[in-house]
């Protein structure tokens, strides 16, 4: 069929508006990639997709913060960082990242004392952090700490035989120290007389009392109790036949201590020999054990009770031992553990009370906090990274220093996808392949010539 001029003009005019239109959808679709962007995260536990808590915390951020990242072009981990800082940089315009070669930079490398390739340095209205590993974990927090517009400040008491925050001993609280420093706390050791001389109403400050082993003298009892009345935050880590002479602070607060170390049948069921160990799993519902994401340990703690039902503080029984615990008025040593067994005459039966959280409007209307634990073991060196203690550690003080929304961010660990065999698994898989399966084969190829062979 021979076709008109006026009929291929019009062919030719569709095509030309075909294509056209195709060139406008493809321009439309490359503009709106560039500007928008979808993502999904497919890996099995979203090791490439930000927290919940770190999307959180870039979204509230209200302040310029700078990373500067050294590393040479092409090197081994330069797709990594800047996979991780991409995706950091899509949730706050507030973050503005560099990257540095420290080869046509040294003086730069020297004027921030860079150690290694891939080093990032994070700036903000509270300084500089250095973040040496690629984790979202390092670099939330140094974010954390260089963006709060307040820092707030742990005071631990000293003077008393209290832990050492310095110290390295398994009583002692070096590591603890270490995790609240790279999350925005400043950390002090001090004596009470210091204490009270380095704080005042405005300040963002929290005094730790650390299981002290010496009796306090009347005068420091005193201090206490004033910092207390003029609305001061406190956090308070006994120890059964601890905190001599601090009677006058547990009355101030509606406290008092139960006698004797609570004993834990359930111990058992972790592996554990000593039932002083009590494993916690009766939780409030608060904010600060929302945070934590499992059981937690307290090794040799003992109770506490509320003396008076009405007092002016707004009272939350945090956590409480298992119903088949007990506090122990007994002997404790080596020789009676394994024999332990709850006497009804003599032992107090649980569940039994192990912290409390008090809050109250002070004088300057803002929120008044203390928190009150029969057991300081559960941050010390030997146990701060068992079950959930160091999750429950973190939120405590956030919410003592009323900064509820900071949290913790979770470190991201792959899954284990190993497969391990046994001789005779591995053995049984090696002649299924190299024996099993060709018979097969060759078997079915037989049956087929055979069949056509007939036909």
């Amino acid at each position: 069929m021979k076709m008109s001029t006026g009929l291929k003009y019009q062919q030719r005019l569709q095509q030309l508006i075909f294509y056209s239109l195709l060139l406008v959808v493809i321009i439309s679709v490359a503009v709106l990639s560039h500007r928008y962007y979808v993502t999904a995260d497919w890996t099995a536990n979203h090791r490439h997709t930000l927290s919940p808590a770190t999307l959180e915390l870039l979204t509230a951020l209200d302040s310029p913060v700078t990373v500067e990242v050294f590393i040479s072009p092409g090197h081994q981990y330069q797709q990594a960082v800047e996979s991780l800082l991409q995706r950091y940089q899509q949730q706050s315009k507030q973050l503005t990242v560099s990257y540095i070669d420290p080869v046509t930079q040294p003086q730069r490398v020297r004027e921030l004392a860079i150690q290694q390739q891939a080093e990032m340095v994070v700036s903000g209205q509270q300084g500089q952090q250095h973040v040496l590993d690629l984790s979202e974990q390092s670099l939330s927090n140094a974010i954390i700490k260089v963006s709060r517009s307040n820092l707030p400040e742990l005071i631990f008491i000293n003077g008393h035989g209290e832990r050492d925050i310095f110290g390295d001993a398994g009583f002692d609280m070096a590591q603890w120290r270490h995790q609240l420093s790279i999350t925005g706390f400043e950390v002090q050791s001090l004596t009470i007389t210091e204490a009270m001389q380095n704080t005042n109403a405005e300040n963002n400050v929290v005094l730790v009392i650390a299981s002290s082993q010496q009796p306090w003298p009347e005068t420091d009892i005193a201090k206490l109790q004033s910092y207390l009345q003029q609305g001061g935050n406190l956090l308070w880590l006994s120890e059964p036949d601890a905190d001599s002479g601090l009677t006058p602070v547990k009355d101030q607060l509606n406290l008092t201590f139960v006698p004797g170390t609570i004993v834990d049948p359930n111990a058992g069921k972790l592996g554990l020999e000593d039932p002083r160990f009590v494993i916690v799993t009766d939780y409030a519902n608060h904010p600060v054990t929302a945070a934590t994401s499992s059981v937690t340990l307290m090794p040799g703690a003992h109770a506490m009770q509320l003396f008076k039902a009405e007092s002016e503080w707004q009272v939350t029984q945090l956590m409480q031992s298992q119903i088949d615990s007990w506090s122990e008025l007994g002997e404790l040593n080596t020789q009676t553990l394994n024999t332990l067994s709850f006497d009804e005459e003599v032992d107090i039966p649980g569940p039994l009370l192990l912290s409390v959280l008090l809050e109250k409007m002070n004088q300057e209307g803002t929120q008044q906090r203390v928190a009150v634990f029969g057991d300081g073991d559960f941050v010390s060196n030997l146990y701060l990274g068992t079950a959930a203690n160091l999750e429950l550690a973190m939120a405590l003080v956030n919410w003592l220093v009323a900064d509820d929304d900071a949290i913790q961010i979770p470190v991201i660990k792959t899954r284990d996808n190993q497969l391990v065999l046994s001789d005779q698994q591995s053995l049984l898989i090696g002649i299924g392949f190299l024996l099993l399966l060709p018979l097969v084969l060759l078997m079915i190829a037989i049956s087929l010539w055979w069949i056509r062979r007939r036909r």
